[in-house]
């Protein structure tokens, strides 16, 4: 029983840390580590909290757990590495713990997000539906572990906070990207079908700490001349809404990142 137990106790650590973090701990060392080129994606729950009101509590955990047990299905398939979820928030990132090159982080991710948004739009036939919101960034961070109660395997750096404001400025089952994912994936074997927010070069997201920013919608995968696979969602069509963004602007909040 005692040779089970520990099994299942190592299995478990290796699954909420990554085996290299667990190795420097185990022989008392820091962890830290750079990485000059990840993706990072986050998405939440559109209009939670009005829908945690309406739900019982029990209710509330057994709905995200269902669809973040579908999420993390779609991160192991695509090998990237789930970092934490956040109330309604679920974050992953692509290029780290397990390095790779900038524009195969970003494709991995990419398809990821697709497919979640896709999932959920696909799977509304109870009393709730769902939709979330999605925005990814792509740059450098660092990752380690703080602390000893509780330690987890963090990120940190502007990348993360992009990543997060690219959500919260998003639309409901949309995929927005900045304008360096959208460079990474251009450089991808897979061709994305992806327009840019705002066809009015005046009218940009403007990020209180970032200025100005230039955004994409990230509609799809291209199947053939004039045609795209399953993609997302109810504002990534070309040209959509430069009018109602143009005032669009991000609080200078940002989200505790654990891994």
């Amino acid at each position: 029983m005692i040779l089970v137990s520990r099994k299942m106790q190592k299995q478990l650590l290796y699954r909420i840390m990554p085996a290299r973090a667990i190795k420097r701990l185990q022989q008392g060392r820091q962890v830290v580590e750079v990485f000059s080129t990840v993706t990072i994606f986050f998405s939440d729950i559109v209009g939670f909290t009005n829908l945690a009101n309406e739900m019982h509590p029990l209710e509330v955990m057994a709905m995200l757990n269902e669809l973040y047990c579908k999420f993390d299905e779609l991160v192991a398939k695509h090998g990237i590495y789930k970092v934490e979820t956040i109330g309604d928030a679920y974050m992953v990132v692509g290029g780290a713990p397990d390095r790779m090159a900038g524009p195969d982080a970003a494709e991995r991710v990419v398809r990821f997000a697709l497919e979640a948004i896709d999932l959920v739009k696909h799977n509304n036939a109870g009393e709730f539906a769902l939709k979330i919101r999605a925005g990814i960034a792509s740059g450098p961070v660092v990752a380690g572990v703080v602390g000893t109660a509780m330690p987890r395997y963090c990120f940190f750096g502007d990348t993360v906070n992009t990543a997060s404001r690219m959500e919260s400025t998003s639309k409901a089952l949309s995929l927005q990207v900045t304008e360096v994912t959208y460079r990474l994936l251009r450089e991808c074997k897979t061709e994305f079908e992806i327009v840019p927010r705002f066809t009015d070069s005046e009218h940009k997201i403007v990020v209180k700490g970032k200025g100005a920013m230039q955004t994409y919608w990230v509609r799809g995968i291209k199947t053939g001349p004039g045609g795209a696979g399953a993609g997302a969602g109810e504002g990534a069509g070309a040209g959509a809404g430069a009018a109602e963004d143009m005032d669009i602007k991000v609080s200078d909040s940002e989200r505790t990142v654990e891994g």
